[in-house]
């Protein structure tokens, strides 16, 4: 508005000493209105700039857009003036010419600057809403082929940018983990390009490991209805499926183990109150004071659950496998002398795991040597690196074998209405590897069973997951 007042002033001022010098008043006239119908528009143009609501950093982009034209406008109209003084010809109107120039150009340029500053929020606006957001969001081709992914995403995956854009989507390390999960992508994004919308549950693996992860695949249309990009869309759950497990275990343990204790508490409290000797009431006592003892065993082991749920909101420390299990097993050959207990390190180690894991280990190996029907039970503990950077735990034992209800648990984390886990040790297990991103497999051996943890290595697994 300051710009276009400027130039009406000095068009006004200019034209009215022409009127009063010329014999003529027709073409002063007519040059006015030009050139001042030009600030005119500059002035509205300022106006209506400042009813559009934009910031002010906006304004002033516009702003500058608007004087740099009228200064592009004026210079260029000065340089042909001065090739024509040059050329020695006579100069006609050279104010009305710098006017007309100066005023076109600056109204130019107020267009294309309104145009890119709003352009600009816009992409702002999409930027922001885009990459501050806990979901993972992506853009694809039909091809499947990434157009643009959030920093969510990036930060999940420890990935770059420059790694992961125009790459196929199933093929970045978030699925690659396993043929079904991989599978599984390749099916929803196929569904979506047919104009489906696609929504499941699935194992990602992130830079601390496996999550659970609620994926959606939509299509985008343009106005016709065809199908032209595919957007996706992750949510963490991990949490969520884990505080999910953890109140299933507590209902069973209610519904099932602690009503038949309390059950059978009734009976023999009854029978001891009616005993006639002394040793039936102790036999009986002796019965409920072992159900109290479980209960309060079981207390300390929902207690250790607990602490293996909320230790995702801390810091956990990481060491490498070498540095702590050999304390672990020498620790648990004393606690079972009558037991063979030995590890075994397949390679050098530059990758950390959870120390919390431990607990698992020790858990395991408890219940290898108490399950074990051999005189000697035999227990070895393999730590080795896998192909794909993780660190692999087996405890193999050559006991009986796992229960197939116990088993269950430990890979599925599902109980069925008849199968229920025989001790509350068994989900610790699976909590604690769990929540190092892990997961678990037991394998029948010919003469015993084989436990197989597999943890996301830090470290190694992160410079892998930058390579992509």
């Amino acid at each position: 508005m300051t710009f276009g007042s400027l130039l009406l002033t000095l068009s006004v001022g200019h034209h009215v000493r022409e009127i009063a010098v010329l014999s003529t008043q027709l073409g002063p006239m007519i040059a006015l209105f030009l050139d001042g119908s030009l600030s005119l528009g500059l002035i509205y143009a300022g106006y209506w700039l400042r009813q559009r609501n934009l910031t002010a950093t906006t304004e002033w982009s516009v702003g500058i857009w608007t004087i740099f034209g009228g200064l592009v406008g004026a210079t260029i109209a000065g340089i042909t003036l001065t090739v024509e003084v040059i050329e020695g010809r006579l100069l006609v109107e050279p104010q009305f010419r710098l006017l007309v120039s100066a005023g076109g150009g600056a109204l130019v340029l107020f267009t294309a600057g309104y145009y890119a500053a709003r352009q600009q929020t816009l992409n702002h606006r999409y930027e922001t809403l885009f990459n501050n957001t806990i979901q993972i969001t992506g853009l694809l081709r039909l091809d499947g082929s990434i157009i643009e992914i959030n920093d969510t995403a990036l930060e999940f995956g420890g990935l770059e940018r420059d790694n992961v854009v125009n790459e196929q989507f199933d093929e970045i390390s978030w699925w690659t983990h396993s043929e079904e999960v991989k599978k599984g992508i390749q099916d929803a994004i196929a569904q979506a390009r047919d104009g489906g919308f696609v929504r499941y549950e699935t194992e990602a693996r992130g830079a601390d490991g496996l999550r659970t992860i609620e994926v959606s695949v939509k299509p985008v249309t343009n106005e016709n209805g065809k199908v032209i990009q595919l957007i996706v869309a992750g949510y963490d759950i991990t949490d969520k499926q884990r505080q999910r497990e953890h109140l299933r275990v507590l209902h069973r343990l209610m519904r099932h183990n602690m009503r038949n204790d309390l059950m059978k508490v009734n009976g023999w409290t009854q029978m001891a109150a009616t005993a006639v000797s002394r040793e039936e009431r102790m036999s009986h006592a002796n019965r409920v004071k072992n159900i109290l003892d479980s209960w309060e065993k079981m207390t300390g082991e929902l207690k250790e659950v607990q602490k293996l749920i909320e230790s995702e909101s801390g810091k956990p420390d990481h060491k490498l496998p070498g540095d702590f299990l050999p304390d672990i097993v020498e620790s648990q050959q004393s606690k079972h002398p009558e037991a063979d207990i030995s590890l075994t390190l397949d390679a050098p180690f530059t990758g950390r795991i959870p120390v919390y894991v431990q607990k698992a280990i020790i858990e395991a190996i408890d219940n290898a040597v108490a399950a074990s029907t051999e005189e000697t039970p035999t227990v070895g503990v393999t730590v080795a690196n896998t192909d794909n950077n993780w660190i692999k735990i087996t405890i193999a034992d050559d006991g009986p074998g796992i229960p197939p209800a116990e088993a269950a648990v430990l890979e599925t984390g599902q109980e069925s209405a008849l199968m229920h886990g025989s001790a509350l040790g068994i989900w610790k297990i699976r909590m604690a590897v769990k929540q190092a991103g892990g997961n678990i497999s037991v394998d029948d051996l010919s003469n015993g069973t084989a436990l197989q943890f597999q943890l996301p290595s830090r470290g190694q697994q992160q410079q892998s997951l930058a390579s992509v």
